[in-house]
């Protein structure tokens, strides 16, 4: 009779009107949410073991109560149905509460490299992600990639936006949502627990780098990555906004592609073991020549072409400068300034500067087809050398004459500019022996056979203009006619370089030299045998 009577007061206690006005607010949600019940007569807070809030049978962590206003966390444990309150000994029902379980529906997108943001679309994530506090044992709502925390940019209850981890690979991806439960005492706090989604499949792509992103045509174009694997013919492909790229090179890390003839500006697309993949973007940016100095000049001449957007100078494209359409041979090709030799056979017209660039074969290599994309610099007028006059036409061995005229261009009195090594070898201290294909002018004096094993010999040049030059006369010079001598190139017939070096001459008069007999003396005199008899 008075456990029934018992049961009968602890009935009519959770009935009572004054409990009847209490509200759940939000009257749903996950786990580790916050939850607020309002009302009357809750009374004080006494301690976590007199004061409760019981979800199903979890007690959820209390944050704050007071007689009109409870705050309670959501337990790992709650289950759907009664919230009940517990005051001392009294237990009363503040209403029902149902628990969420989140839901993932779609990861998009559902493959991406690391530190870009997907969105994870689904429900019941809840309002916020939480806060880490150091002082407190709070759990914390998380995403993770194949067990790898993200870096969380947004979190809503239907949308989470987040960064692919660095360091994540492709496996399941989760969204963890963390309780915040009391101890065993009502207490905080009881080390976090989670309740997790089902896994979703997720793809992490290598990360790709492509370089450059803009240059003129021809531009071999590099994209850096993993996994590329050996290239199938046919199959596997480099596309400029659509137009197939000749292949120079592919390997497992790393892509070589020339940028097309016929190519435009646009996405580079790459498709690799049955897949496409948009690794970048490409600008195609026309070569501009600005100008070019000197305008007018005799073969051999270094010209220097400034300009823009020339790109780079290599082997998948034959990039050329043209003297009245004659090839010349380059010296040094950078992005902005092209320094290139007057050939041979150079012709007064205009200077054009050439970029090559090609299709691709069925099979992907180059090239099916080639072509140009070719820019006008303007007028190049092909200078000949002119002398008007040699004094004096007699001097002595070792004396100063002058040539004067005009077209006698520039001086090439040191090596170091037409044979890269020379100069580097030297720091080196290594010794360097020069070839015939050394692009040099010179003043030939006729040369005496029985000293030296030439025809002519070169004088020492004391100065050079275009339209004047100083020279001395050397020790082994024999009457005759003196020739100004310039040398250059033509290149190949393929376009390649190049043809043996070549001279061109022009007279300058008949000359004289004095006091041979005085030279041939001592000359003979220091070639007789030590101990001889004169």
């Amino acid at each position: 009779m008075k456990r029934l009577f018992l049961f009968v007061i602890g009935m009519l206690a959770v009935s009572s009107p004054a409990w009847a006005a209490a509200t759940i607010n939000p009257d749903s949600g996950p786990i580790g949410s916050t939850v607020i019940i309002t009302g009357e007569g809750f009374g004080k807070f006494v301690s976590t073991k007199d004061n409760a809030v019981l979800f199903g049978k979890a007690p959820g962590l209390v944050e704050h109560w007071e007689d009109t206003r409870i705050v309670v966390r959501v337990p790992r444990k709650a289950a759907t149905g009664p919230v009940t309150l517990k005051s001392g000994r009294k237990a009363r029902n503040a209403g029902s509460f149902t628990v969420e379980i989140p839901l993932v529906k779609e990861v998009s997108p559902a493959a991406a490299q690391p530190g870009q943001i997907v969105q994870i679309i689904g429900r019941n994530f809840g309002p916020t992600m939480g806060q880490k506090d150091s002082a407190m044992q709070f759990g914390v709502n998380e995403v993770l990639f194949n067990g790898v925390p993200a870096e969380v940019v947004r979190w809503r209850d239907t949308r989470i936006e987040v960064k692919v981890p660095s360091n994540a690979t492709t496996g399941p991806v989760l969204v963890r949502l963390a309780s915040v439960d009391p101890l065993p005492d009502g207490s905080c706090c009881a080390p976090a627990e989670y309740s997790t989604t089902a896994p979703v499949t997720f793809s992490v792509v290598s990360p790709i780098l492509l370089e450059p992103t803009e240059g003129p045509s021809g531009t071999p174009v590099v994209i850096s990555g993993m996994g590329f694997g050996r290239r199938k013919p046919g199959e596997d492909q480099v596309l400029f906004n659509g137009v197939p790229a000749p292949i120079l090179e592919w390997t497992n890390t790393q892509i070589r592609a020339m940028f097309p003839l016929k190519g435009s500006s646009g996405p580079v697309t790459l498709k690799n073991g049955g897949q496409s993949r948009v690794v970048g973007e490409f600008r195609l940016m026309p070569h501009k020549v600005i100008g070019f100095i000197p305008d007018t000049a005799p073969v051999g001449a270094l010209i220097t072409i400034s300009g823009e957007n020339f790109g780079v100078f290599f082997e998948g494209g034959s990039n050329q400068v043209l003297f009245g359409d004659v090839p010349a041979r380059v010296f040094q090709w950078s992005d902005r300034v092209i320094d290139v030799w007057v050939p041979v056979s150079a012709k007064s017209g205009p200077l054009v500067v050439r970029r090559g660039a090609g299709t691709a074969k069925p099979d992907g290599t180059c090239c099916a087809e080639r072509g140009f994309a070719a820019v006008d610099g303007g007028p190049f007028t092909l200078a000949v050398p002119t002398v008007s006059a040699i004094a004096p036409k007699t001097a002595e061995v070792g004396g100063l004459i002058t040539i004067t005229g005009t077209g006698f261009g520039e001086f090439i009195k040191t090596d170091e500019r037409t044979q890269d090594n020379i100069s580097r070898e030297g720091h080196q201290s290594k010794m360097t022996q020069f070839g015939v294909n050394i692009a040099r002018t010179a003043v030939l004096f006729p040369a005496n056979k029985d000293f030296v094993k030439a025809t002519h010999v070169a004088g020492y040049v004391e100065s050079w203009t275009d339209t004047e030059i100083k020279v001395r006369v050397p020790q082994v010079a024999v009457p005759g006619t003196v020739l100004i001598s310039r040398g250059s190139w033509d290149m190949l017939p393929d376009g390649s370089c190049c043809k043996d070096k070549e001279w061109v001459q022009r007279e300058a008069g008949f000359f004289t030299p004095t006091g041979l007999d005085k030279i041939t003396s001592e000359y003979m005199k220091r070639s007789q045998p030590a101990g001889s008899e004169q």
